[in-house]
């Protein structure tokens, strides 16, 4: 391409037409110009371009000429149009939903295999070259279905789950990256949990990762505070990350970013060391693990249940695999992923029937109907029937006695959250002689886990955001609930007060 005395408009026309025409992998993703990459252990993953990543490509696709006193001379792709080009935010090439290394199924019902960018999805297929997946009947008999189960076992059918559906659960861990693209709504978070370290709840995540993948699964810890939970998730989608797995959660497992995360097509927020704002396609599959979990929040109504139980104090010395799963898995990885694509298509083969047996889970109904109606159709019983034990949020605990506290020093009276927090220092010091000291340290005793560090200078902002954030909740069957009053006529600040339903008027 001759670069002299011509327009940037020119330049950057020309430039882009021979790349579309070239079929260079460059793909628009959140109004940015991306590409495919891998890490050095083999994952792909997307990468925005720079001035630098888009100069290189151009000049590896291309000569650039220009004239002067020796005649026509080589020369590197132009800075003004590399930047032009970047600055169009319209261009002619594909856009990017994501990547994936497994055979999805697409909306339509039909499976993508062909390695490649898959238009109807918008799709990046990049399996290892060795995965090999067999041939998936096209109507699957319950002998198919049976073998295909009885494969899936040999992988995960031994590990010490507390109740069949726990091991349900399980499977439709494994079946959700499969049908991700084809569930209109959101998936909910897996939570791996164990009653003891060593009971094998991060092989069993690693499994689903290895057997989705290929390789273990990347372990992130939980982060501290919701700003760094917003960071962790931006980057990790950006990548466009699969499988995200959090690992070995300690104490309380609460994130306002994660709640909006797992409900959310598309997650936005600034860029890590940049001045703009982006925002990626949401279709990961979550797992996180630990040992007796503590979740809060939104969180319990955002999650299903994997318990493990191995009933022993010592659970890393107990036996019963049948298989080492960490070679085992990738060396039959292609035969499972057939597996559970038969129970797919067998779902599919029968009209696809959803779930029989009414299993509710706000913002996941498609993927509750989807995954449990492949379960059923497959002879899986069990699915979701512990969503009611997890539910019982201990947040939602410790904030029903905390009103209850609350409603039985205040009564109905309407009060400030700088008295109540005064108050609750004061109940954090006094000796119960007399019923209203009494009931000021019940008060204090009873204060939710997320606000007992009243020792910290910013408890009356905390105490008072909590107390809005929770306007109107009823955390058990009594109905008792936080009011917003009006605002004080001198300082502004808000009145609040408890009631139960039916005074509810009485005290607004």
């Amino acid at each position: 391409m001759l670069v002299a005395n011509r327009p940037w408009r020119e330049l950057s026309e020309a430039a882009i037409t021979h790349l579309v025409n070239t079929h260079t992998a460059i793909y628009v993703r959140d109004g940015q110009l991306a590409r495919i990459q891998r890490k050095k252990d083999g994952t792909p993953f997307i990468d925005t371009l720079t001035e630098t990543t888009l100069k290189g490509i151009l000049a590896r696709s291309m000569n650039f000429v220009k004239i002067n006193v020796k005649g026509a001379v080589h020369c590197s792709p132009p800075d003004g149009m590399v930047k032009d080009i970047l600055s169009l935010g319209d261009w002619p090439f594909p856009a990017l939903d994501g990547i994936v290394e497994f055979p999805v199924l697409r909306p339509d019902g039909t499976l993508l295999t062909t390695p490649g960018y898959d238009e109807m999805t918008q799709l990046y297929y990049s399996p290892v070259p060795s995965l090999y997946v067999p041939s998936i009947a096209e109507h699957p008999t319950d002998e198919d279905v049976v073998n295909a189960l009885t494969l899936i076992d040999e992988a995960i059918g031994q590990f010490p789950y507390e109740n069949q559906a726990s091991q349900a659960n399980t499977i439709a861990l494994l079946l959700t990256p499969l049908i991700r693209q084809a569930i209109g709504g959101h998936v909910p978070l897996a939570l791996i949990d164990a009653t003891r370290p060593g009971t094998g709840k991060s092989l069993l995540a690693e499994t689903v990762a290895m057997i989705a993948t290929g390789r273990k699964a990347t372990m992130m810890t939980a982060p501290y505070g919701d700003d760094e939970w917003r960071k962790l998730i931006l980057s990790t989608l950006g990548e466009g990350a699969t499988i995200i797995t959090i690992d070995n959660i300690k104490g309380r497992l609460q994130s306002a970013s994660l709640d909006a995360a797992l409900t959310s097509f598309t997650y936005g927020g600034r860029i890590l060391g940049e001045s703009r704002n982006a925002a990626y396609p949401q279709r990961a599959t979550w797992m996180a693990t630990g040992n007796n979990m503590q979740i809060g929040g939104d969180l319990p109504r955002r999650c299903y249940w994997i318990r493990m139980d191995a009933r022993t104090a010592k659970p890393w010395t107990r036996g019963g695999f049948k298989h080492d799963l960490e070679t085992w898995v990738p060396a039959h990885r292609g035969e499972l992923i057939a597996a559970l694509l038969t129970l797919i298509r067998a779902w599919y083969d029968a009209g696809q029937p959803p779930a029989q047996v009414p299993k509710t889970m706000g913002s996941f109904e498609s993927w509750v109907k989807t995954v449990g109606g492949i379960l059923e159709r497959c002879f899986v019983e069990g699915f979701l029937e512990n969503t009611q034990a997890l539910q019982q949020d201990d947040d939602a605990l410790q904030w029903s006695a905390f009103l209850h506290a609350w409603q039985a020093h205040y009564k109905q009276d309407q009060i400030l959250s700088a008295i109540l927090a005064r108050d609750i220092i004061t109940g954090s010091i006094c000796d119960s002689d007399d019923d209203k000291k009494e009931t000021l340290a019940a008060l204090y005793n009873a204060l939710p886990d997320d606000l007992t560090d009243i020792k910290k200078g910013d408890f009356k902002r905390r105490l008072g955001k909590a107390l809005s954030y929770r306007v109107g909740t009823q955390f058990d069957e009594s109905g008792l609930h936080l009011v917003k009053g009006d605002p004080d006529k001198r300082s502004g600040a808000v009145y609040w007060s408890v009631a139960f339903p039916e005074t509810i008027e009485a005290v607004s």
